[in-house]
């Protein structure tokens, strides 16, 4: 019997809804919809959700709830990550949601949103496919990995990587999805950009000061995930996708085109040099990228550089399934 769900994700930045089909065993995507709320916005400052934040991000809920309506969703799940976890008036929040829609809305822990983040990349990805594809992006491309991908291809490790606006989340497993370790790190694109870029275009010494801060955060992490070891590296939400829109030159975004996207470290290199080169109205106008997400994509991008380089890996493979399929997948026994 098909049955009708939905998944709901309340970041720092966006706040995001998939409904999803489960038919035979298998899930079908009916829609997905993503807008920028910055529900996180000055919340290292202020150590609360602001009124303005909490009313876009109502106004939205209250959208979604109507599509759910309209498409006879059966059973949905709403999360809150990393801002909702940070904010002390969150308890307000959700009681505020609640109240005006009905909607719970639960604050998971950062092992939590991880361990949905790496089901929702990796459950149903063919592996093997995905390996050709990188040997044969690294056979093609003089840009190699320092580590030879015939050593890390033993390796039955996946690294998924989930950069969010408040926080991101590295979730090390194998390809039957069982998890070896997971890492949350309270540094995320909108949380940089207000602790570093403070004009456009950024003067050098600002990013040179982020860089430093972003690899003292990463240390204890990327040292745990090397000891470990790891086939090859998904990527996840907004930045990365969004470079990847970038490096395809999407004057409209396409899921199809976007999803195991192969990104190269050098190429990434040469979006971030021109990315921090302009000023803030010339970044909304860079093809591929979202003018909402303008404002906070150098500091997303600056994490995904320092994850590559410190782990000596030179591709990323890019993957539009990500948390709001893991939620899915949670809301079904299999």
């Amino acid at each position: 019997m098909p049955m009708k769900l939905a998944s709901i994700d309340i970041g720092t930045n966006s706040t995001r809804l998939l409904i999803a089909e489960y038919k035979n065993g298998k899930f079908i995507s009916l829609a997905r919809k993503m807008v920028v709320t910055r529900i996180g916005g000055n919340l290292d400052r202020d150590g609360k959700i602001s009124g303005y934040s909490a009313e876009k991000t109502l106004e939205v809920l209250s959208g979604y709830k109507q599509l759910m309506e309209k498409e006879k969703v059966s059973k949905y799940r709403a999360i809150g990550t990393s801002a909702l976890r940070q904010a002390s008036n969150s308890d307000w929040f959700l009681s505020y949601i609640y109240e005006k829609l009905g909607m719970q809305v639960e604050i998971v822990s950062g092992d939590r949103e991880a361990y949905f983040s790496f089901t929702g990349a990796v459950r149903d990805i063919d592996i093997e496919s995905i390996l050709r594809g990188v040997e044969r992006f690294r056979d093609g491309n003089c840009s190699r990995s320092k580590v030879s991908y015939k050593d890390r291809s033993r390796c039955e490790n996946v690294l998924v990587v989930d950069i969010g606006g408040g926080s991101s989340e590295f979730i090390l497993g194998s390809h039957n999805c069982s998890i070896i370790l997971t890492e949350s790190i309270d540094m995320g694109c909108v949380r940089l950009t207000e602790k570093f870029i403070n004009s456009n275009p950024p003067p050098i010494e600002d990013l040179n000061n982020m860089r430093v801060f972003i690899r003292k955060e990463l240390k204890n992490t990327i040292e745990k995930i090397k000891k470990n070891g790891f086939s090859f590296i998904i990527g996840l939400a907004g930045t990365i996708t969004t470079l990847a829109a970038i490096d395809l030159n999407l004057r409209e975004y396409s899921r199809e085109k976007i999803h195991h996207h192969i990104l190269s470290l050098s190429k990434i290199k040469q979006i971030y040099k021109n990315l921090c080169s302009l000023s803030l109205q010339e970044r909304k106008k860079v093809i591929g990228l979202e003018p909402e997400r303008a404002d906070v994509i150098i500091g997303g991008t600056a994490v995904v550089l320092e994850i590559m380089e410190l782990l000596e890996e030179n591709i990323i493979v890019v993957s539009e399934n990500d948390i709001l399929n893991g939620i899915i997948y949670s809301l079904v026994d299999f």
